[in-house]
């Protein structure tokens, strides 16, 4: 006989929304580790909150001041050193685990088949990510920073109608003003909030739409369904992965991935700082960057392929990991101050986008997938 629920059970079914959205949610019986990224994502947002509260408590959002706030409670305040790199090299494991899933995504085909949707809201989630983590840059006050905000500054300025408003009063335009540094602290905040909503709103969508099938799939046959917690020891292997990598980020090297030089930004925004380099001006490097995100957006549409997933089209699947290796290529040349490979690797950025993805996925005769029929 099934047990009466409590009166809150009854007036607020967590333990049934629990079991129905994810202990017993079906999803295909053979999903990859790197089907894990999304709840590592997670996690890793779960720490930078956590750990950004308590360092928001002696933060001092005023130049010359901000940098001099943070090495006092990193040095004076027990424990500070820790919660200032969980904060740190959280963003760096974000990022990491963000750009691996959108990787997968392209791989598998994971935006397509009635995902369209989570699709699009998990690049949203990206780009907002790219306005925190550069935001979190700003607020250090260092050299580094105030020279990304100035180049901020210029980019925005470059936006027509609000833009140059915008820059002039809210950034500084071409000085660091007094508020600056606070503004950025506000909008660090306000963009936090906001990735939390897109958060839900593309879980909400992700479990509405047909799950993630590393075949391409839009509707597995039941046969190949399972319920979600028969991937708990997997869940809990990329957890354990996840966890060592950041703690061997945080004692041996918590500084991976910052600038130990004035120029130079976080290698998350590498690639971006490339694009707008590769613009030649601020206004080109903004339409760059957009642009970018846009068309990495509109995967659904440009990909003309009948098979969603690279398993099954292996030419496809060999220019994803090419556009993977050219981005990796673009942070670097951008980090190295290579402007030619920077520029070349920017333009086959859009090449892969606008031509291969278009022409390829037409063309190329996809294997047949086991059990689907042909």
């Amino acid at each position: 006989m099934k047990p009466h629920p409590g009166w809150l059970e009854a007036r607020l079914p967590i333990g049934a929304w629990y079991r129905a959205g994810w202990r017993d949610a079906p999803v295909p019986g053979n999903l990859t580790l790197v089907f894990s990224a999304g709840l590592m994502v997670a996690v890793a947002l779960a720490v930078i909150t956590l750990s950004g509260i308590w360092l928001g408590l002696a933060y001092v959002g005023a130049p010359g001041a901000a940098a001099l706030s943070i090495a006092r409670y990193t040095n004076e305040v027990p424990f500070g050193w820790l919660v200032f790199d969980l904060h740190r090299d959280g963003v760096t494991m974000l990022f990491g685990v963000v750009y691996l899933g959108l990787l997968r995504g392209m791989y598998y085909g994971s935006y397509r088949g009635g995902r369209e949707l989570a699709w699009i809201l998990e690049v949203a989630r990206f780009a907002v990510f790219l306005g925190l983590g550069f935001f979190g840059f700003a607020m250090s006050g260092g050299a580094g920073a105030q020279r990304a905000m100035l180049a901020m500054a210029r980019h925005i300025a470059a936006i027509p109608l609000a833009g140059p408003v915008v820059a002039r009063d809210f950034l500084g335009g071409n000085r660091i003003g007094p508020t600056s540094i606070a503004h950025m602290a506000m909008t660090h905040i306000a963009i936090g909030f906001l990735v939390l909503l897109i958060a839900m709103l593309g879980y909400l969508a992700s479990r509405l739409a047909p799950p993630a099938h590393p075949d391409g799939v839009g509707a597995a046959t039941a046969r190949k369904m399972v319920p979600q917690r028969a991937y708990t020891a997997q869940i809990f292997t990329a957890f354990v992965v996840f966890a060592l990598i950041f703690a061997a980020i945080v004692t041996v090297a918590p500084a991976l991935g910052y600038p130990p030089h004035v120029a130079g930004v976080p290698w998350y925004l590498l690639v971006f700082d490339g694009l707008g380099q590769a613009g030649r001006s601020p206004g080109g490097g903004v339409a760059l960057g957009v642009a970018a995100v846009l068309l990495l957006g509109a995967l659904p549409w440009l990909d003309r392929g009948t098979v969603a997933s690279g398993r099954y089209r292996p030419i496809y699947a060999a220019f994803v990991l090419l556009f993977a290796l050219d981005v990796t290529v673009l942070g670097v040349a951008t980090a190295a101050g290579s402007t030619g490979v920077m520029i070349a690797a920017t333009i086959w950025v859009f090449v892969h986008f606008l031509v291969v993805t278009p022409l390829v996925t037409l063309l190329e005769v996809a294997r047949p997938i086991p059990g689907q029929p042909a």
